[in-house]
């Protein structure tokens, strides 16, 4: 790796605040290099794409850090700080002087990046996600390039694949006084669904111990069966990290549940995800360089930053906010403007000893695991059980405004009413001034450009339905909002007092024979 040197900091005149940095230690650039063979976007001219990885810090004692789990378990370095690495992926204006002075940061998918596909038409493919993108057919319609925003991603997920341009990031584990930390946990083991047909299963975390008698594995098919226990003889490890049935060639029934209870070692300090977004952004917002005197690779100041996050990143986002990880460790905002698209009422189960960020409950799986958490709404309200007022927005200055996108998808599986209505969804709420919501009517989960009507793995076609160009729009009504002040249309949903929200059993959706 080597230190990169922006070719024309000798030229420009940055006007970045050099007094009190984000605890972004050191930027090191693997490699800076022109983006789609030197297409010119617009006014915003060619592009450039820079890799990397940004080493930060963390002091535990700070109030903005007292929120990560086990922050205070880590090891430290001689400073007492607690240290981690992430992946960087910047796209730039090779002249940053016609940039429009702001970023679009998206926040990754299980360490892909989907901004090229789902918001700009690039053309589909697996997974929908361009994660190394190199071409002008990458950058689809190249809307947010012709902009002039800079777009950047970084590592959250010390666990997201990097195969593939993947990207995550390494972050220490935490120990109790240099013993490891073990505790009982659950894994929810499926094969077939959401993946591939597997052979054997992947655990979550190491096993502490490979006796069988400390841990148990049951199998259902569905949810709401009974769990069938699976005997010592019908199971056993592979490694700390993988069981497998017996005898050996047996493999998992598709579709089926197993669930395995085991003593769990080593989780790791996952929290420090938030913080490490917080943190580059801040870094490359604020920062005019590194500790070493390394240039912020930006290149020209950043005025303002958008935030932008599909289902699981957006979730990742709420939980941002309402964690109050939208301040820096010297109490500037991160975020002015966030768009969380099919995230439900959703947060990540991350910020958590053993958590597992990868889980979403779907119809058929991970129904038990913490994803909804009140208060779901971005509106002041009480919880209808423990009578606890809250708001996803917190009101303590640094708030970013905010816009949620949902389809039907996540109305009838992601309980996003509960966005814009009281948490027992008798009433609808009165949303904060800083909040807009919207329902993408008679679209999928996974709608985006290029789809077809094949049913693929499916019975019936899927929906080819593309909320892009809401989305697209959305975006560009955010920008407006951040950086002029124009508010966004009003939020733009079914509601209870004009009967367009209504109980499932009250929808008059007909019957549908074997279904």
């Amino acid at each position: 790796m080597k230190r990169f040197l922006f070719a024309a900091a000798a030229a420009c005149v940055l006007t970045f605040s050099a007094a009190v940095q984000a605890r972004i230690v050191a930027l090191e650039i693997e490699k800076s290099e022109p983006f789609a063979a030197r297409t010119s976007f617009g006014a915003a001219g060619e592009y450039v794409r820079i890799t990397g990885k940004a080493r930060g810090e963390l002091d535990p004692n700070l109030p903005v850090n007292k929120g990560i789990i086990n922050l205070d378990k880590a090891p430290r370095n001689a400073r007492g700080m607690v240290e981690y690495e992430t992946d960087i992926f910047i796209l730039r204006p090779a002249d940053p002087a016609k940039g429009n002075g702001r970023m679009l940061y998206e926040v990754n998918n299980r360490g892909r990046k989907f901004l090229s596909v789902w918001l700009m038409d690039a053309p589909p493919v697996a997974a929908g996600a361009i994660n190394d993108p190199r071409t002008a057919e990458h950058a689809g319609n190249g809307l947010f390039l012709r902009l002039g925003y800079t777009i950047v991603w970084s590592g959250w997920d010390p666990d997201a694949p990097r195969a593939g341009s993947g990207m995550a990031m390494t972050v220490p584990v935490a120990t109790n006084n240099g013993q490891p930390i073990v505790r009982i946990i659950r894994d929810e083991l499926v094969s077939g669904t959401r993946g591939p047909q597997v052979d054997a299963f992947r655990l979550s975390y190491a096993a502490a111990s490979l006796e069988q008698s400390q841990a148990k594995l049951t199998v259902r098919r569905k949810e709401a069966y009974a769990k069938v226990d699976i005997p010592a003889s019908g199971w056993a490890y592979a490694d700390a990290r993988t069981i497998k049935l017996l005898p050996d060639g047996t493999k998992p029934e598709p579709g089926a549940l197993y669930e395995f209870t085991y003593p769990a070692k080593d989780p790791k300090v996952l929290g420090i995800g938030y913080a490490a977004t917080r943190d580059v952004v801040s870094f490359l917002r604020y920062a005019a360089h590194d500790d070493a005197g390394s240039a912020n690779p930006v290149g020209a100041p950043i005025r303002h930053v958008l935030g932008v996050g599909i289902s699981q990143s957006g979730r990742y986002l709420r939980d941002h906010i309402s964690q109050g990880f939208n301040q820096d460790e010297a109490r500037r905002k991160v975020f002015d403007g966030v768009l969380a698209h099919i995230s439900g009422i959703g947060r990540v189960f991350h910020n958590a000893e053993f958590g597992q960020p990868f889980r979403t409950n779907t119809q058929h799986e991970d129904h038990t695991y913490p994803e909804n958490e009140f208060p779901f709404a971005a509106a002041m309200l009480k919880d209808a059980v423990t009578g606890k007022a809250g708001s996803l927005l917190r009101g303590d200055g640094f708030d970013p405004l905010l816009i949620e996108v949902n389809t039907s998808t996540e109305y009838w599986q992601k309980g996003a009413s509960l966005l814009h209505t009281d948490p027992l969804g008798r009433r609808d709420v009165v949303l904060n001034k800083n909040a807009r919501v919207f329902m993408v009517a008679g679209t999928q989960h996974g709608g985006r450009a290029g789809l077809t009507t094949a049913p693929g793995p499916c019975a019936n076609p899927r929906n080819p339905h593309s909320p892009a160009p809401v989305l697209r729009a959305l975006i560009v009504a955010l920008d407006m909002w951040v950086v002029s002040g124009t508010a966004p249309p009003n939020s733009m949903v079914p509601t209870i007092k004009a009967g367009t929200l209504v109980p499932p059993d009250q929808t008059g959706f007909p019957a549908i024979p074997g279904a």
